[in-house]
């Protein structure tokens, strides 16, 4: 676990979901140091996507707090967690599709000073050379892994200090999931702290620093992304995998 004096982002005791009475995410204690990529991991049903939907402000928090750089955000609304350096990338409805790339972006950056938007979304552009090329056509027809660099483009152009993005590989083929996990890469080691929910376990794992495993919305297990991909019981019990049946002779 991220060592106290590191950490970037943190929950105690958290308890979230939609109703009161049936919490979904239970009690979840989480760190993670600056520059981290740490993957939130567990079976359909675990609380993953719940959980960091509550750190976004986007699932009610009803007991424990979120913490962004020692700063006690639990309560901040969702819409005002980019000024504290917390970005979110949901699963879906992540870009205005009926929008251009540009527009997409300059609604991003309406956030900014007036004199930082133009300079923030050049930068961004060369950061995403397949959007730069055409920033005119509507995000609404671009493919799904163009769709998500817009996304994550769109949470980056106010340099949060945090991205966190709920499953970003959904409906892409693997070689487009295999691009966007080493952009998603490359922005972390460029110093941007990553917390990534994420279904493809061994793709995720490959990119990932650690690893938390939530089962029925409290960590169950955690450790190196390396040492959990060759945990052979952790892929069993928490992740989907089976071992190969022993053969009566």
């Amino acid at each position: 676990m991220a060592g106290a004096a590191s950490t970037v982002l943190s929950t105690e005791a958290l308890v979230a979901g939609y109703e009161r009475d049936l919490p979904i995410v239970r009690g979840v204690d989480f760190r993670v140091a600056s520059g981290e990529l740490v993957l939130i991991l567990g079976p359909n049903g675990a609380g993953k996507s719940t959980f960091v939907k509550a750190i976004a402000g986007l699932v009610p928090v009803h007991s424990g707090k979120a913490s962004l750089g020692g700063a006690d955000i639990t309560d901040v609304p969702a819409h005002e967690k980019i000024r504290h350096g917390l970005a979110f990338v949901p699963q879906t409805e992540n870009i205005f599709a009926t929008l251009s790339i540009h527009d997409n972006l300059l609604l991003a950056a309406d956030i900014l000073p007036k004199e930082k938007r133009s300079e923030r979304i050049a930068a961004l552009y060369a950061m995403f050379p397949d959007l730069a090329g055409r920033p005119s056509r509507r995000a609404g027809a671009l493919s799904g892994g163009q769709r998500q660099m817009l996304a994550v483009a769109r949470a980056l152009i106010v340099e949060p200090s945090v991205l966190i993005l709920d499953e970003p590989s959904a409906g892409l083929s693997p070689k487009i999931v295999s691009e966007v996990f080493a952009r998603l890469k490359e922005i972390n080691a460029k110093g941007v702290t990553i917390v990534l929910v994420e279904q493809n376990v061994k793709a995720a794992l490959a990119i990932a620093d650690r690893a938390v495993i939530l089962v029925e919305g409290k960590v169950a297990h955690e450790g190196t992304a390396a040492g959990l991909a060759d945990d052979p019981l952790v892929g069993e019990l928490y992740l989907g995998a089976r071992r190969h049946a022993t053969v009566a002779p």
